[in-house]
């Protein structure tokens, strides 16, 4: 049973890991009360911000009409985790599930007004377990997932508890796709709110690249309708910001793309001897490769270490074999699997769920029957602006050699940028990673949280010093730089404005100590 967990998150890892688990801060990670606050206070400062004399409602069941679950009751645990289970230990005193935008409001009146702490979810899959917290109460936004599509106005209108096993299918019916991650239970809200890399990215943008508008709900009980005519500044901020930093998102406007008539997946292996070959390929061809392919580089450490490249092509190829020229020119590369298809049918396939129900392709917990197992995972980031040193390659095939070793597993995942990502300017959004080749995500699943640290440190003389926010890292020091770079005084800004009490609060929340 063990070995064939272990084998079937690997292979969901192989097939999931491009969209970036993305998985930032879960929904909208809106975070804890004011620190240092009392009840009163902030109770008054809700009332002077909404300039509203409504009362306050009195318990979190009076603030919706959705079900809430309180810690004890059938089923808590169920809703109460979330996608890690490392986090399992850390449970809410409740999990409230919002049917609308109104709901949303009441809670945050609720919250705000009695000084509670409270983070949102959509899919759960924060890595650093933002998207739930200790004692406070959560609000699971997985009833808020209605997807409309305006074809006139070439706009898809999604509500921020959908997965995307939703969003592709609902979109799909209609003919369209706004790119994102391949996971197909990672909610929209943590992928878009971070960035939303996918294999879709290099032709289409990231996720935030698409996004035109947003409903929030912000800690003074608003609801706000942002885009770049009402709040151009916060629409900024929210495109890249990543989650719950100001507020709860509840509903995303994207630009619409037509599916392509055809969509191509392939994968390439190589012998493990010629691992530093392959990636100095890899490195120099991705990244300036065709615009209408996005590929991702794997070195993977269990059992035997191998090296291995996937990849999307939007359209026909015509030749594949020209395409992917360079990797098949490495010494011993094999060519071991090429599929052409509609796009559904090819995001189910990345998703690891041919063969499967929409409704089976979910977590388990998250849906009425979702048969997506959780899991048990560290990781850290880096991005890489030159190209790595054969110094940096043994670093990385040592490290899968040792992870090989080990129990459990892990993987070393290179995401290809270039194309549409690089040519938006690093200051056009908050997502500032816009002049990288290429994102790193070091892995490790069931243990091996020293071995990801040792193999950081190790890579710090051969990457830029920033990293992906979706990739949230609760021990990366300088976080700030990391994520946000120069963007960050204009996000602290935004926030002070937004949020000027700090409600919605994490340990890595925009503003927090600086």
């Amino acid at each position: 049973m063990g070995a064939q967990k272990a084998i079937h998150r690997r292979d969901f890892l192989v097939r999931a890991v491009a969209g970036g688990l993305s998985l930032a801060a879960g929904a909208a990670v809106a975070g804890c009360g004011s620190s240092g606050g009392t009840t009163r206070i902030v109770e008054g400062a809700l009332r002077r911000r909404t300039g509203v004399g409504a009362p306050i409602p009195r318990t979190f069941q009076a603030a919706m009409r959705g079900h809430v679950f309180n810690r004890g009751d059938p089923g808590f645990p169920s809703v109460a985790h979330i996608y890690n289970e490392r986090f399992d230990s850390i449970l809410p005193k409740a999990v409230g599930r919002p049917l609308d935008v109104r709901d949303v409001q009441g809670a945050v009146r609720w919250a705000v007004g009695h000084g509670v702490q409270m983070r949102a979810r959509s899919g759960g899959h924060s890595y650093a377990g933002y998207s739930t917290l200790q004692n406070g109460v959560v609000l699971d936004l997985s009833k808020m997932r209605s997807i409309t599509v305006n074809k006139r106005a070439r706009t898809a209108t999604i509500g921020a508890g959908a997965q995307l096993i939703d969003v592709y299918a609902g979109l799909a019916a209609q003919g369209v796709a706004i790119p994102g991650g391949s996971c197909p239970s990672v909610g929209i809200s943590g992928v878009t709110l971070g960035g939303g890399m996918g294999l879709a990215a290099r032709a289409f943008g990231l996720s935030i690249d698409n996004l035109i508008g947003v409903q929030i709900v912000t800690a003074d009980g608003r609801i706000r309708t942002v885009n770049k005519s009402t709040d151009p500044d916060l629409l900024w901020a929210l495109r890249g910001g990543g989650g719950g930093n100001f507020g709860i998102v509840t509903q995303f406007v994207f630009a619409i793309h037509p599916v392509p008539r055809s969509v191509t997946y392939f994968s390439v292996s190589f012998p493990w001897s010629s691992a530093s070959e392959v990636i100095e390929t890899w490195q120099a061809w991705a990244p300036r490769s065709n615009g209408q392919l996005t590929s991702i580089f794997h070195i993977n450490g269990a059992g035997s270490p191998s090296v291995s490249a996937n990849g999307q092509v939007l359209g026909n190829p015509g030749s594949l074999r020209s395409l992917i020229g360079p990797l098949l020119g490495v010494p011993g590369a094999r060519l071991v699997s090429k599929t052409t298809t509609n796009y559904l049918s090819m995001q189910l396939l990345l998703a690891g769920c041919s063969g499967h129900s929409f409704t089976y392709c979910h977590t388990t917990g998250t849906r009425s029957g979702g048969r997506l197992e959780r899991a048990s995972f560290q990781a850290k980031s880096d991005y890489v602006a030159n190209p790595l040193p054969a110094a940096a390659r043994r670093v990385l095939i040592e490290a899968a050699e040792t992870r090989a070793t080990m129990p459990g597993s892990g993987a070393i995942l290179f995401d290809s940028y270039g194309g549409a990502i690089n040519r938006v300017s690093p200051t056009a959004t908050a997502f500032v990673h816009r002049n990288q080749m290429f994102a790193v995500q070091y892995l490790s699943y069931d243990g091996g949280g020293a071995w990801l640290g040792q193999t950081w440190r190790a890579m710090r003389p051969y990457v830029s010093g920033q990293a992906y926010q979706n990739y949230i890292d609760a021990q990366l020091p300088n976080w700030q730089q990391a994520y946000y770079a120069h963007n960050y005084s204009r996000l602290k800004a935004t926030r002070k404005r937004v949020d000027p009490d700090h409600f919605f609060n994490f340990p890595q929340a925009i503003g927090r100590g600086h």
